[in-house]
């Protein structure tokens, strides 16, 4: 009985034995997927990061050119409007001093339709 004893106890540390080193090899296993996991899960946080910093990057370069063009249209809707009033003028001038403009100003009165055949009345 005693030999028996001893057995089963040699068995079951065998057992014991075994059954540690397989969680030690499973528990070591997990653990270097868990840290590529971890790695992995780094990598794509510092993706996202910078991926915002670009997006944010970007919504301020889209406002700053469409603050850019409305400012442009302002400033050239003014322009267009102090032309035709210089334009205005010219006609006035040469109407009043009763000359006729020279044909390329003529043709560029022509082109935006202003009609240079001004008549005193």
């Amino acid at each position: 009985m005693a030999a028996l004893t001893a057995l089963y106890e040699a068995t079951i540390r065998n057992l014991r034995l075994t059954e540690r080193r397989k969680l030690a090899s499973v528990t070591q296993s997990f653990e270097g997927r868990l840290a590529e996991a971890y790695e992995q899960l780094n990598e794509s946080a510092q993706k996202l990061s910078r991926a915002q910093s670009k997006a944010a990057e970007l919504e301020r370069t889209v406002r700053h050119l469409q603050h850019e063009t409305k400012q442009r249209e302002i400033s050239e809707g003014q322009a267009i409007k102090d032309m035709q009033h210089l334009a205005a003028k010219v006609l006035a001038l040469h109407s009043n001093a009763n000359t006729h403009l020279d044909p390329s100003t003529a043709a560029i009165f022509a082109r935006r339709g202003w009609n240079t055949e001004m008549s005193r009345s």
